[in-house]
C-alpha cells in the first residue's frame, strides 16, 4: 500500500455503509479558529507594539516601587508639603558648582503628585532639585508610591542618616510636623529619637520666633542645650518691642556665621534679661500690699512685669514658711 494511502483513512473519516446495523455517525471535536494575525510587515509591527507595551507595563511597575531610577523634568517636580531646612541649606552656589562639575551622583526620592495628575512631590534630594533646575538639567529620580506618613519619614530618616539637618532645623521640623496632626511615633520615626526629646524639640521651636531662627540660621554647630537657654531667655521677655534692638545690635557686631550670631544673640538676650531682673528687684518692693484680716493673712504683688523665675522663687519661699508653721496648702 502506497504511502498516500497508509496516511488516508487518519485524515478523512471512513465512508458510511449501505446496509448493515443503523450507524450513529460520530461527531468529530470542531476544531478552534486560529487568531488571526497579521502577516509581514503588518504582524511584526503588531509583535513590536506588543512587546513595547509590556516593557513599559513593567517599566512603569519598577518605577511606582522605586525600583528604577529615571529622569524627570524639574518642571513638573513640586517640592514636599512641609519643609525641614533653614534657607537653602548651606553654599548653594558651590553645590551647583559641584553638580556642574561631576554630575548628580545620588538620585532623589519622588511620589505621585497626590493632587496633582502628571506631577511629582519631593520625599528628599530638595538641595540636588534646586541645584539641577539652576543648570537646567532634568532630575534622576526614583518614584514610589507614598502616604503622607511615608514622605515624612523618609524625608526625616534621609536628612538623619547624611547629618545634613542641625538641632534647630531638626526641632522646627518637628514641630511642624505636629502642628499638622502627625502622630507622634511617625514623627519620633522621621527623626529617629524617642518622645521626650521630640517633645523638648517642639518645646524649643514653638517659643522661638521665625523671624529670630531665620535670622540666626541653622547653627549647624550649635547643639540643644544653647538653644533651650535661648529659648527660656525669649520666653522672659517681649520680643515684638525688643527684637528691633536686638537685630540692630547684631547686625552691628562682628559674625561671620550662623554659630557666631547666635552666640552673639544668645548674649544680648542674657544681658538683657539681667537688667530687666535688676530693674525689676529695685521697684517691685512696694508694689507688694498685705493684707490682714481676722484669721486670715493676704500677700498680693503684680506679677505681670516679673519674671517667671522670681514668681516660682518667691512662691516656693512662702509655702516652705507655711509648711514650716505646719499650714497645709
Amino acid at each position: 500500500m502506497g504511502r498516500k494511502n497508509l496516511l488516508e483513512h487518519l485524515l478523512t473519516p471512513p465512508a458510511e455503509k449501505t446496509s448493515g446495523p443503523t450507524q450513529v455517525p460520530v461527531q468529530l471535536p470542531t476544531a478552534r479558529k486560529p487568531v488571526a494575525r497579521g502577516v509581514g510587515v503588518v504582524g511584526a509591527m503588531s509583535e513590536s507594539f506588543e512587546a513595547m507595551a509590556a516593557d513599559l507595563r513593567n517599566s512603569k511597575e519598577k518605577i511606582e516601587t522605586g525600583g528604577l531610577v529615571v529622569e524627570i523634568s524639574t518642571d513638573l517636580i513640586d517640592p514636599s508639603f512641609i519643609t525641614d531646612r533653614i534657607g537653602d541649606g548651606g553654599d548653594m552656589e558651590e553645590f551647583v558648582r559641584s553638580i556642574r562639575e561631576h554630575g548628580q551622583q545620588t538620585p532623589i526620592l519622588l511620589r505621585p503628585h497626590p493632587e496633582l495628575e502628571g506631577r511629582y512631590q519631593i520625599a528628599f534630594g530638595h538641595r540636588r532639585y534646586r541645584a539641577l533646575k539652576t543648570l537646567g538639567l532634568p532630575v534622576k529620580a526614583m518614584v514610589k508610591a507614598l502616604t503622607d506618613d511615608q514622605l515624612v519619614v523618609a524625608q526625616g530618616q534621609e536628612n538623619q542618616s547624611r547629618l545634613d539637618l542641625s538641632y534647630i532645623e531638626r526641632a522646627i521640623f518637628a514641630a511642624r510636623l505636629e502642628a499638622r496632626k502627625f502622630p507622634r511615633d511617625v514623627i519620633c520615626s522621621a527623626l529617629h529619637v524617642d518622645k521626650t526629646e521630640i517633645s523638648r524639640m517642639i518645646s524649643v521651636a514653638t517659643v522661638l520666633p521665625d523671624d529670630l531662627v531665620e535670622f540666626i540660621g541653622p547653627a549647624q554647630k550649635t547643639g540643644r542645650r544653647k538653644w533651650m537657654d535661648l529659648a527660656k531667655n525669649v520666653a522672659q521677655l517681649n520680643w515684638k518691642l525688643e527684637k528691633g534692638r536686638i537685630f540692630e545690635t547684631c547686625r552691628e557686631g562682628d559674625v561671620v556665621d550662623s554659630d557666631q550670631r547666635f552666640d552673639l544673640v544668645l548674649r544680648i538676650l542674657s544681658h538683657t534679661q539681667s537688667g530687666a531682673l535688676a530693674d525689676t528687684q529695685a521697684t517691685s518692693v512696694p508694689r507688694f500690699k498685705v493684707e490682714r484680716k481676722p484669721g486670715q493673712i493676704r500677700i498680693r504683688f503684680n506679677e505681670t512685669n516679673l519674671p517667671k523665675d522670681i514668681v516660682e522663687a518667691l512662691l516656693s519661699r512662702v509655702r516652705d514658711v507655711c509648711r514650716n508653721m505646719g499650714v497645709e496648702s
